[in-house]
């Protein structure tokens, strides 16, 4: 037990780091060239209320994982007044709070972060998608991932990352076996 604390704390620490460099990271990455004349993508901040109702109509006992893909705004957006707006935060500061917030809480209702990235170049996909931090997050099985985001402290530090996100993914994936090409 002390080995897995020892290794989620030090994935978080970690995931921290990763995101306090974000900053100046997320501007170098490359981008292919934009078109004469794109119209503006649709954002994503919080779920689609049909989706998550969808969600938990798929198997309820068996592992997920959460695919993350955010895309944080140059400056937070918090309420003006607060004691947030006043630090004058960017976006991945705000999202690096959320996260040191979030993080024990995930960790408390079964959430283990298998992987943290920083897209360098989009090969296929979309070219106005631009990411900042992609991540994944396992959990146990749905009650897990719905106890993380119904529990109050959660959501006490939920405005964190709303003040944080300008645009975000966030796929439900289950465990799968790698292809394994046929012999020949």
């Amino acid at each position: 037990m002390k080995i897995a604390t020892l290794t989620t704390a030090t994935i978080v620490t970690a995931s921290l780091a990763l995101l306090a460099a974000v900053p100046a990271a997320a501007n170098h990455h490359e981008t292919t060239p934009a078109k004469e004349h794109v119209s503006a993508p649709a954002t994503y901040i919080n779920s689609d209320p049909k989706a998550y109702a969808a969600m938990q109509k798929l198997p309820t006992d068996e592992p997920l994982h959460m695919l993350n893909m955010i895309r944080f705004k140059d400056k937070a957006d918090y309420k003006e007044g607060s004691e947030f707006a006043a630090k004058g935060w960017t976006g991945a500061q705000a999202y690096a709070e959320y996260n040191r917030r979030s993080s024990p809480i995930a960790n408390r209702t079964g959430g283990k972060p298998l992987y943290f990235g920083m897209p360098q170049l989009t090969l296929i996909g979309a070219e106005h998608e631009k990411w900042d931090v992609i991540f994944i997050i396992s959990y146990p099985n749905l009650a897990s991932f719905l106890a993380l985001v119904s529990d109050p402290e959660y959501k006490k530090h939920a405005f964190h990352r709303s003040a944080a996100v300008a645009d975000s993914r966030l796929v439900r994936m289950a465990p799968a076996p790698v292809p394994v090409p046929a012999a020949k």
